[in-house]
């Protein structure tokens, strides 16, 4: 009577284990940070009503939710969610450093930075003079005031100047810059925080055959963050918005692009300064559409990825 108890535990027991290993192995998620620019004490750019700092929080918060729907698999980092300098750091050097740092040891397959971009002597606008004719002042000089002189005096008008700058943009790093981000990038193309004080990495830093490596890996890095620069812009351009391009920072350098050893590049979602596009930003509609556009951009950028080589 106890046989075939015995005998159908056996058969489930040898079920379970043989449909547990027969399933494919999970694909290992790729990693992506995404990084709010400014924070704590830094609060970037002013508005009218609110900071760049808050408005890049808000916006990478959406975009990490729609992420955990959309793209379950990634393993999805942040450097700060709260209005804090990231990694408790001190100051905006420390913190500028901290990103980058935090990037290259969780060995991510992709950083982006959000931030908000400004223009213009204020936000939404200002007021100037301008001169619109002359008046004559007669003044006399000399000891009996006899000597007539006629001066013009200009006439000025107030008017108001409306900051009209408006538009998205993507930084990547300077391809003239390569040999700097070859420093944070190894010879199997894993990353280098730069932290290092072992000896073997003097040694290796000076193989002609491990700088070369480098080089190919950071080109590699600038073409990636290229094409992903253009889907952010092409999705951008999709919902209306205007598409300022991808562009390269040529007479500052930025030091989460150059320092990080993955694609990595600067999104600038809108003009804080712009009365229009600041209220667009602060609003949920415009939250959501600007995560969902950088949303749909890295997942044609993933795809492209996978996608098979031509050929092949």
């Amino acid at each position: 009577m106890l046989k075939k108890p015995f005998l159908f535990l056996f058969f489930f027991l040898f079920s379970l284990c043989f449909f547990s290993f027969a399933q494919p192995p999970k694909k290992a998620g790729r990693t992506i940070i995404i990084d709010p620019g400014h924070g704590g004490p830094d609060q970037g750019a002013d508005g009218l009503h609110s900071t760049e700092a808050q408005l890049t929080l808000a916006i990478s918060k959406r975009l990490g939710e729609l992420m955990e729907k959309e793209l379950p698999d990634v393993n999805l980092l942040f450097t700060r969610t709260t209005d804090v300098f990231p990694g408790n750091t001190r100051t905006k050097n420390d913190a500028l450093h901290y990103r980058a740092s935090f990037a290259n040891q969780s060995k991510a397959d992709l950083f982006i930075s959000i931030h908000c971009n400004s223009a213009g002597r204020a936000p939404g606008g200002w007021n100037e003079r301008r001169i619109v004719g002359y008046d004559e002042k007669v003044t006399y000089t000399g000891k009996k005031k006899k000597k007539k002189h006629v001066v013009k005096v200009p006439i000025y008008e107030s008017f108001y100047v409306t900051n009209v700058t408006k538009g998205t943009e993507t930084f990547v790093w300077t391809a003239a810059e390569n040999s700097h981000k070859g420093q944070f990038v190894t010879g199997n193309g894993e990353f280098d925080s730069g932290e290092g004080n072992d000896s073997t990495i003097v040694e290796q830093a000076n193989d002609p055959v491990i700088n070369a490596l480098k080089s190919v890996y950071s080109k590699k890095y600038f073409l990636k963050s290229v094409k992903l620069g253009e889907f952010v812009q092409q999705e951008f351009e999709k919902a209306g918005r205007i598409n300022r391009g991808v562009k390269q920072r040529n007479e500052k350098g930025i030091w989460v692009l150059h320092a990080t050893g993955m694609p990595s590049i600067l999104i600038e979602a809108g003009f804080i300064s712009n009365k229009e596009e600041e209220e667009y930003m602060n609003s949920e509609s415009g939250q959501t559409e600007i995560a969902n556009n950088i949303l749909q951009a890295i997942k044609a950028y993933l795809s492209s990825l996978d996608a098979p080589a031509k050929g092949a």
